[in-house]
């Protein structure tokens, strides 16, 4: 691509971000239709795309010119008709918000007082969370006196509890729910009614509810999860494909729903589509490392049993965090959690990540749960004078430096995805509430994975100490696996490690990002960030090692002219997928799970040990696993499987008036059949 080509390329990129018609039509003239194509679905179906608030007069009338002018429909037929449809979505898009936000005011809340509305929304999401802490504690306390008892204690991938009523349910969805729900319902009033300031939420002063209020709160907390959905699918569709059409065009027979519902809801909407390969990875990615949070603070609490983690007594002084004594047992698992996982000695060390250190995110969320503890009595909801919670962070030696830092992060706001990872709402009159709930029945690793994400952080120590911890895993089992680097023409070429095994030869390129949370734009950044390093980075280093054959035969004794070359990404999170582009995509569970274990076992943990129920899976037999049982493996790992097999996808639906609907689907584990799935599946030899 010449110099000029490149000029006019970058100008219709400028043109569309600008609202610049003249120079758009003028680069047009210079360009292939794949060429506008791209640059239309760089704009248009990316972040940002769909304008949510705002005059979007200027924009509508500059796509109305350009993709009508007689060059697009001349020179670039199906570059014009790809940006229409995605111009036609966008546009539906934004009237869904446009309706949804004119609800607002007709809701009977919003007739009051906007401190009555606002404080009506926390009280009623206390009140459900109130309703959900007895049958949770009975089951904690169920659980733990098994481990006391020495009763095989099987290892749940989601924590389940009774309700009163008899129901059993998935309490992470339920406070999860219940959770969102309020953090969107907060957003959309934070921006209704000008509640920011410098991105963080200002409240106004608490004041009393009554259960009138409560109950009227419903309304806007249904629109609450509208805005959200619609926000999630709109993306996903824009994204990922997938059209926005009538219920005939989605082929949804009209008997799905009684004929009154079509006398309010004459036009309804439907999202109509399928979940995309990445999309589907990303889920269960995310899926993974939730349950394998759960699982891994359950195996640690079990052992904790047996091998107590030093804890200072109640009481006592707080010890600073260069000591070895933690404020709770929860401070010590979710470290050694974060250590195992972050691959680095996240215990001593002094890196900052957005101004503190794991330690002191970690003992922050720690001490604001004990000191949300002290304080509450009956109601879910506890509140703070800064100076009370300032001296509390210092009273759990959290350095005076950095609580100021601390209370920001924690504080909710425009940055925060929710209250789990920003639990403080701050009011006007600089007092700071709480959800005690929230923090007392967290997964503390995954909320901080999640506040993490959210602020888009990076672990500069993470990827060295991941690369020497998968040539030490295979070292330490007797495998050839080395590190290696060299230079072709002075450009430089880093082997993260290189497994010999028998006769095959596999490239692994370390990486660890954090995921997406479920998150439609970071599961975007994510699928590209695969596809860029299989092309950029793992193709690249597969032609060096073929160029410098001599580098295999210096570090293995091997020609590489007979050995399979078999390029792989190794995530440090549990982000696996079929192969790209004849890259295999793994991670460090799924990978060092197959050589550590031949089989996948029901099991449960006895006496601090893992005793086997039932084999299940079969992954390699012999002493030693082969090569070409580690490639079928890598294709798609049974694990995944498994919980792939047992994907939903049912639309639900969400109004955006009293009058207008839209209908989007989501992705979700049917938990039931899948524990089902492995209860019946036959035993394997």
């Amino acid at each position: 691509m010449n110099t000029n080509h490149d000029r006019h390329r970058k100008q219709l990129q400028n043109a569309l971000e600008k609202l610049d018609l003249s120079k758009a039509l003028e680069s047009l003239e210079h360009l292939s239709t794949e060429e506008v194509a791209a640059a239309f679905a760089a704009k248009l179906a990316q972040p940002g795309a769909f304008q949510i608030r705002g005059d979007r007069e200027k924009r509508k009338k500059f796509y109305d010119s350009l993709l009508n002018d007689s060059a697009m429909t001349n020179q670039h037929a199906q570059a014009q008709e790809f940006a229409l449809k995605l111009n036609d979505k966008i546009q539906i898009i934004e009237s869904c918000f446009d309706e949804t936000r004119s609800s607002l005011p007709k809701c009977d809340i919003s007739k009051y007082p906007e401190d009555i509305q606002f404080w009506s929304h926390v009280e009623r999401a206390s009140r459900e969370l109130k309703y959900l802490r007895d049958a949770f504690q009975q089951t904690v306390a169920e659980g733990e006196e098994k481990a006391k008892d020495k009763v095989p204690f099987a290892m749940p991938e989601m924590a389940i509890i009774n309700l009163p009523e008899g129901n059993e349910v998935n309490v992470d969805a339920v406070y999860s729910n219940i959770i969102g729900t309020l953090s969107l319902t907060l957003k959309m009033l934070s921006y209704e009614h000008k509640l920011l300031s410098e991105d963080k939420m200002i409240a106004p002063p608490k004041v009393g509810v009554t259960d009138e209020h409560v109950f009227k709160a419903g309304s806007i907390q249904l629109y609450a999860t509208t805005w959200n959905s619609l926000e999630d699918i709109a993306n996903r569709t824009l994204f990922f494909g997938g059209e926005i059409t009538s219920m005939e065009n989605a082929e949804i027979p009209r008997s799905s729903f009684p004929e009154n519902f079509y006398s309010k809801f004459a036009n309804p909407l439907f999202f109509h589509r399928e979940p995309s390969e990445d999309e589907v990875y990303d889920f269960l990615a995310n899926r993974r490392l939730h349950s394998w949070a759960v699982q891994n603070t359950f195996r640690y609490m079990h052992n904790n049993i047996n091998q107590p983690i030093p804890v200072m007594a109640k009481g006592a002084a707080a010890l600073n965090l260069k000591g070895g004594v933690f404020v709770s047992d929860e401070e010590g698992i979710a470290l050694m959690i974060l250590e195992e996982i972050l691959s680095f000695d996240v215990f001593s060390s002094k890196e900052r990540h957005h101004g503190l250190t794991l330690r002191e995110w970690v003992r922050g969320y720690c001490s604001l749960k004990l000191m949300a503890e002290a304080k509450q009595v009956d109601s879910c909801l506890v509140t703070f004078e800064k100076a009370e919670l300032e001296r509390g962070f210092r009273d759990y030696q959290i350095p005076a430096s950095r609580v100021p830092i601390l209370i920001k992060h924690m504080t909710f706001g425009q940055d925060s995805r929710d209250l789990y990872d920003s639990p403080l709402i701050r009011s006007k009159d600089d007092k700071y509430s709480l959800l005690a709930d929230v923090l007392i029945t967290c997964n503390l690793p995954n909320v901080l994975f999640s506040r993490l994400s959210s602020l888009e952080t990076q672990f500069e120590k993470k990827g060295k100490g991941f690369e020497d911890k998968v040539i030490s895993f295979f070292q330490n089992r007797n495998y050839q696996c080395k590190a290696t680097r060299f230079s072709i023409d002075h450009a430089q070429y880093d082997y993260d490690a290189l497994l010999l095994l028998d006769d095959t030869l596999f490239l692994i390129e370390c990486k660890n990002n954090l995921l997406s949370g479920n998150h439609a734009v970071q599961a975007l950044r994510y699928s590209e960030f695969i596809y860029e390093t299989v092309n950029k980075q793992v193709k690249r280093l597969e032609r060096g090692l073929i160029s410098r054959p001599e580098v295999i035969e210096e570090l293995f004794g091997r020609k590489l002219s007979e050995l399979t070359l078999v390029p792989m990404i190794l995530n440090s999170m549990p982000y696996s997928r079929e192969p790209v582009e004849g890259v295999y995509v793994s991670d460090y569970s799924a990978l060092s799970k197959f050589f550590d274990e031949s089989t996948i076992s029901e099991f449960h943990f006895e006496n601090g040990e893992k005793k086997r129920v039932k084999v299940i899976y079969r992954l390699w037999s012999g002493e030693r696993p082969t090569s070409q049982e580690l490639l079928e493996y890598l294709s798609f790992p049974p694990q995944l499987k498994l919980i792939a097999d047992h994907l939903t996808y049912k639309y639900y639906e969400y109004p955006t008036s009293e009058n207008s609907i839209f209908f989007s689907r989501v992705l979700d584990v049917d938990e039931s059949a899948m524990l089902k799935s492995k209860q019946n599946a036959p035993a394997v030899a």
